[in-house]
C-alpha cells in the first residue's frame, strides 16, 4: 500500500496553510528558518517505521517550494524520517490541487493530513484522506 503524508503540521507539529496566499518572498524567507528546522514529531516518525516495515510505501506531499527539497530531504533523513520519495508542490492558489496530482501520479491509496480543509478536498477528490496514521490500515 502507498500512503502519502504531509510533512508540516503532520509530520511535524507545525505547519502554515492558507491555499489562497503566496506568501511574497522577502515574508516567506523570514518564517523558512522557523519551518525547515522544526523536529519531526517522534511518535509520528515511530509509526511511519511501523508501516514501513509492514511494507508500505511511504510518500511525503508537501506545500513546501521545490527550491527547499534538497534541503528538507536532508532534513528528514538527519531525523531518521522514513520515506520512499518527497515531493514539494509550493503554496498558494492551487495547492491542494497540485497535492491531489502527485496522489494521482504516484498511486497513493490512503493520504494523511492534519488540515481538515485539505482533508475535506482531497475526499471530494476521491481520495481517502485520513487525520493521522492511526486511521491507516
Amino acid at each position: 500500500m502507498k500512503v502519502g503524508i504531509d510533512l508540516d503540521g503532520t509530520i511535524t507539529p507545525y505547519g502554515f496553510y492558507n491555499p489562497n496566499i503566496k506568501l511574497p518572498w522577502p515574508l516567506f524567507f523570514l518564517l523558512v528558518p522557523i519551518i525547515l528546522f522544526i523536529k519531526p514529531n517522534a511518535q509520528v516518525v515511530e509509526k511511519m517505521q511501523v508501516l514501513k516495515d509492514r511494507g508500505c510505501g511511504l510518500i511525503i506531499v508537501s506545500a513546501t517550494p521545490d527550491q527547499f527539497l534538497w534541503f528538507r530531504k536532508l532534513l528528514l533523513k538527519f531525523h531518521r524520517v522514513p520515506f520512499e520519495s518527497l515531493h514539494c508542490v509550493s503554496g498558494g492558489k492551487g495547492t491542494n490541487e497540485r497535492k491531489l496530482k502527485v496522489i494521482q501520479e504516484k498511486g497513493i491509496e490512503i493520504f494523511v493530513d492534519k488540515d481538515n480543509r485539505v482533508l475535506e478536498f482531497m475526499r471530494r477528490n476521491s481520495v481517502t484522506a485520513v487525520k493521522s496514521l492511526g486511521e491507516v490500515p
